[in-house]
């Protein structure tokens, strides 16, 4: 009996553990702006446990960046992840591409498929498509999270821009080759929201894009 309980008791540490492994994964990631500069952002995600038995990683939870020198601070749930941070005119901006016809109603059906945010007076404030720097293009690495198995791939120390052209990423070589500036201008991305227009979705309370940790720089 007591061989059983011990085993028990090592069976259930074991699957915690592997539920909690590799749940964080932080890089510092370089990324060059639109008028040619070549910044570094801190950058983290953080995933969700997966089930048991535990044959795919976890979903991104959050998704965090910060650049010190002008101390901004991103921190968002992880359906909404920016694949543009640019600084124009000494202001920040960020593009998060949206999917799914719950996001896309609770925005009203953006033809850009995208929301847009700047920086102002310490916080993120959302803006027009107008308001965007229309010269910002795709610059973030968009899926850092390898498959099971693979998480020595996931990024990690300094990322620079070489090393995101090498990483694979059937997206990033669809954009080479059609040049695209944004990965909601993808065929599979374009007019997205729009088709969600007839489309009956049940949604109460608010949808979160921005998540309020109480942190005002950044924690990397």
């Amino acid at each position: 009996m007591r061989f059983r309980a011990f085993l028990y008791a090592t069976m259930a540490t074991t699957l915690a553990c592997a539920a909690c492994a590799a749940d964080e994964i932080k890089w510092t990631e370089e990324v060059k702006l639109s008028d040619g500069r070549v910044i570094q952002l801190q950058r983290k995600v953080q995933l969700t446990v997966s089930g048991f038995p535990v044959q795919e990683r976890g979903f991104v939870k959050y998704s965090e960046m910060c650049y010190p020198p002008m101390n901004v601070r991103w921190k968002s749930s992880g359906g909404f992840q920016p694949d543009i941070f640019d600084i124009v005119d000494g202001k920040a901006y960020v593009h998060v591409p949206i999917s799914g016809c719950i996001s896309c109603n609770y925005f009203g059906y953006p033809a850009t498929d995208a929301i847009y945010f700047v920086w102002e007076k310490g916080v993120w404030k959302q803006i027009k498509h107008e308001e965007f720097p229309a010269r910002s293009e795709w610059n973030l690495l968009i899926s850092p999270v390898a498959p099971a198995g693979h998480e020595s791939d996931d990024p990690h120390g300094l990322l620079t821009l070489k090393d995101k052209e090498r990483r694979p990423s059937g997206l990033r070589i669809e954009q080479q080759k059609k040049g695209w500036k944004r990965v909601n201008e993808s065929g599979q991305g374009i007019g997205r929201c729009n088709a969600c227009r007839n489309v009956m979705v049940q949604m109460t309370g608010t949808l979160e894009v921005l998540v309020n940790d109480g942190g005002a720089t950044c924690s990397n």
